[in-house]
């Protein structure tokens, strides 16, 4: 029963971050991913203001004070993320260290697991700490000049305009970052997991932070696995035959009933076959978003690009019905992308190189009174 629960609610977990991920994006927004990501969007919040305002006794107060937790959680740097990313590494590498390395392969040639488990585990946890730690590429008043020398307008997306809140000219694919309060250059997205915004300065680190978590999982499904099968193997579980009879009227073995298997497996290897689910579904779900990210770096788009894009490409297809001298196609054209192979460059070494390039996690610059009006910026 306890393993069930877990799958299920390592299922639930990482639906909702695939919700999270693919609701908002144009390819997804009317299909049962953006509707159910609205849903949730848009719901959750009145359902916790009903649920409050009935616990509370008041509707007004509940509403004040659910605003005000929904700004503190969303709309401001916490590391509620990032204790989460903890609690998961740390459990997870208690729970397999304990349940799988010391019970299924420790039997004198574990050293080599061990070393890999620390391995794969220290990696993780060291770009973790990297890509939090890291400075996305802050622009100040200071670096301006060199930010705006790298960066050039397009003339399409990017313009010349004022950031207010700085009072100088906003480099072209900059961002105001409404969570963290500042000016990121190349601004790609702000990532929950590490409470950091992702931007030209560590674009890198959180790809390899990506990279090391989809080793840990991957490794720790594939171990689990191997574990399970070779303990099989050692007791000679194969041979065992079950009441349950199969089509050809024989009684079933754990080769030839598949759900006889995942019964028998997750009853006698509960941390296991945890374990194993819960890690190959981070392992796709992970692989899947590295590639994205990769995909989007090779073509030098940023995540905050893409959103333009779409926009863009919607106003496109709107004006081609209508006579005009556009040439749509060099409207369309990235004129950031200068091949595969100088963009990926340029995400290992950024034009522009940090004055502060590291920071205490969880520690941003002192927000200014201007800020919100930057939201769109």
């Amino acid at each position: 029963m306890q393993t069930f629960l877990a799958l299920v609610l390592a299922a639930l977990a990482i639906s909702g971050m695939v919700l999270l991920v693919l609701g908002p994006t144009k390819t997804f927004e009317r299909t049962c991913v953006g509707r159910a990501h609205d849903a949730i969007v848009e719901g959750t919040p009145r359902a916790f203001v009903m649920v409050l305002g009935f616990l509370l006794r008041d509707d007004q107060r509940a509403e004040t004070l659910a605003r005000a937790m929904f700004k503190r959680l969303c709309d401001a740097p916490n590391p509620l993320g990032q204790l989460v990313y903890l609690i998961l590494a740390l459990g997870g590498h208690w729970s397999f260290v304990q349940g799988v390395e010391e019970r299924l392969l420790d039997d004198g040639d574990a050293g080599g697991w061990t070393a890999a488990t620390s391995a794969a585990f220290g990696i993780a946890v060291v770009t973790w700490v990297a890509a939090c730690a890291s400075d996305p590429g802050t622009v100040t008043r200071e670096n301006v000049e060199r930010y705006l020398d790298a960066y050039a307008y397009d003339g399409v997306m990017y313009g010349r305009k004022t950031c207010r809140t700085l009072g100088v000219d906003a480099p072209a694919r900059s961002k105001w970052c409404v969570t963290t309060e500042r000016r990121v250059a190349r601004f790609d997205h702000f990532c929950v997991w590490i409470n950091n915004s992702i931007g030209a300065w560590n674009l890198r680190y959180f790809l390899a932070f990506l990279a090391a978590q989809l080793g840990l999982v991957a490794y720790v499904a594939y171990a689990c696995a191997y574990a399970v099968f070779r303990d099989l193997t050692r007791k000679d579980a194969w041979s065992l035959r079950f009441n349950q009879m199969t089509k050809t009227g024989e009684r079933a073995t754990l080769a030839t009933d598949k759900m006889l298997f995942y019964r028998f497996v997750s009853y006698h290897y509960p941390t296991a076959f945890a374990l194993w689910a819960f890690c190959t579904l981070a392992t796709i779900l992970i692989a899947v978003f590295l590639v994205y990210n990769l995909r989007l770096a090779a073509k030098n788009v940023t995540t905050n690009e893409t959103f333009k894009r779409d926009d863009l490409r919607e106003a496109v297809k709107a004006m081609r019905a209508e006579p005009t001298k556009i040439d749509f196609e060099k409207v369309m054209k990235n004129a950031y992308d200068v091949g595969v192979l100088r963009n990926l460059l340029e995400v290992l070494f950024p034009p522009v190189q940090s004055e502060h390039p590291w920071r205490v996690p969880c520690s941003f610059p002192q927000k200014t009174t201007s800020a919100s009006k930057e939201k769109n910026a």
